[in-house]
């Protein structure tokens, strides 16, 4: 079940999504300009990518497809509250913050859209 989170090209069109949501939350925190915050998510979210790529065979032994979502989420939150400090040399409090309210909204995505082929 866990396949369907490598399946086509749900990835790339996650991390795009990704992107624009986290882009527009951070934005909406007023964690930067709407430039500055297009910016920041899109290294945040091409790091927290090759952290998950480099961790996937991991990730991908959990058989729970949504457990396997929060697993990511975790992983993500994570590395991208640390990039985000770093970029704009935050406290770690607010950073993660941050991370944490742009991801939740990124991955409501990701389980909608992996709802649907589980309701098909």
């Amino acid at each position: 079940m866990s396949s369907l989170l490598v399946a086509g090209t749900f990835p790339l069109v996650f991390l795009l999504v990704s992107v624009i949501i986290d882009a527009l939350m951070l934005f909406q925190l007023k964690w930067a300009k709407l430039g500055g915050s297009f910016r920041d998510s899109a290294i945040a979210n091409l790091v927290s990518a090759v952290v998950i790529a480099l961790l996937s065979m991991l990730l991908l032994q959990i058989q729970n497809i949504f457990l396997a979502l929060l697993a990511v989420l975790a992983v993500a939150w994570i590395v991208e509250g640390f990039v985000l400090m770093l970029l704009r040399k935050r406290k770690a409090a607010p950073s993660y913050l941050a991370a944490l309210v742009a991801n939740f909204s990124a991955f409501i995505f990701a389980y909608a859209y992996v709802l649907t082929f589980l309701l098909i």
